[in-house]
């Protein structure tokens, strides 16, 4: 028996420091790793939204960073990586309904979520600050975190920096899915998420500390679709529209229905024609809403067809 254990040892133990040499090898590169991006005035940070909606083309200088299905919590933390690099005079946040749902907290919670999200984002999270309020799957993130970084030496542990993509196809007939989505889980409705708008605010005050302009912008989304979102998360989210007011620049038009079909990707997002709307209202509102900031310069006309 002491000769197997001492077979097996031998052999666990070169295991067990491969592992471990690897982990080490790549905590210190994504520990210290910069993202790839250049010094812009205007920097765009969110979800699928503004992912589809704000083409970063229509500034002289500018970058979308924002990622399918990330939570204004990761946001935060993405931001904050960011601005250690460069300081824009404007960030653009996505905000729409749907990031002040419950669903978001289930990110970090549920495997079909929380696996993609910590694949994506180990290297700058911050899930201890946030365990008091989620119970997030630790034993997933460690896996994910194992599966990252003891097999080899990766050059590249940035998966967090996101661009504007869009195509010009329209099918909006999966609205019933984008609200499932959005607010249901487990076939129950879901309530507004408090630690998402906690992280809202965070962003301003992260912006207003770093003399940066905030510009909060919802872009429209199909007339089925809003008609299902649940009623306490819209009136929450008008409210925090609303006051919010004084605290950034407001640009919402998720309920604007005058957007035809053919505008949109899909239920709830802008496709390529969609979009190219959108900023040239966006534009036309920036330029004429009396702002401190010299719109003109950093937000130039464009029309695109």
């Amino acid at each position: 028996m002491k000769r197997f254990l001492k077979n097996i040892t031998v052999f666990i133990l070169p295991v067990i420091l491969f592992f471990s040499i690897n982990f080490l090898i790549n905590y210190s590169i994504f520990n210290t790793q910069e993202p790839n991006i250049k010094d812009v005035d205007v920097l765009i940070i969110g979800d699928s939204h503004p992912h589809r909606a704000i083409n970063p083309s229509f500034w002289k200088n500018a970058e979308n960073i924002a990622m399918s299905a990330e939570p204004l919590i990761i946001s935060y933390w993405k931001l904050k990586k960011v601005l250690k690099i460069i300081t824009p005079d404007t960030v653009i946040i996505g905000l729409a309904p749907h990031n002040i749902s419950q669903l978001n907290d289930f990110r970090f919670i549920d495997n079909r979520f929380a696996s993609e999200m910590f694949r994506r984002y180990y290297p700058i999270q911050n899930f201890n600050s946030i365990k008091k309020d989620i119970p997030v799957d630790f034993q997933t993130f460690y896996l994910t975190l194992w599966k990252e970084t003891a097999f080899y030496p990766k050059k590249n542990h940035i998966h967090y920096m996101g661009r504007y993509s869009n195509k010009k196809i329209s099918n909006v007939s999966d609205w019933k899915i984008a609200l499932r989505n959005h607010y249901v889980k487990d076939y129950k409705e879901m309530g507004v998420s408090k630690i998402c708008i906690s992280y809202l605010d965070s962003i301003l005050n992260l912006c207003h500390q770093n003399n940066i302009q905030p510009i909060l912008v919802g872009s429209p989304v199909h007339s089925k679709y809003y008609q299902g979102i649940p009623q306490p998360i819209l009136k929450k989210y008008y409210n925090i529209v609303d006051s919010y007011k004084d605290r950034a620049i407001i640009f919402s038009r998720t309920n604007d229905m005058s957007y035809p079909d053919s505008l949109f990707y899909n239920a709830d997002h802008l496709n390529q024609f969609g979009s190219n709307r959108f900023m040239n209202e966006f534009i036309g509102f920036l330029n004429t809403s009396g702002t401190t900031n010299p719109m003109s310069e950093v937000y130039p006309e464009k029309k695109l067809k």
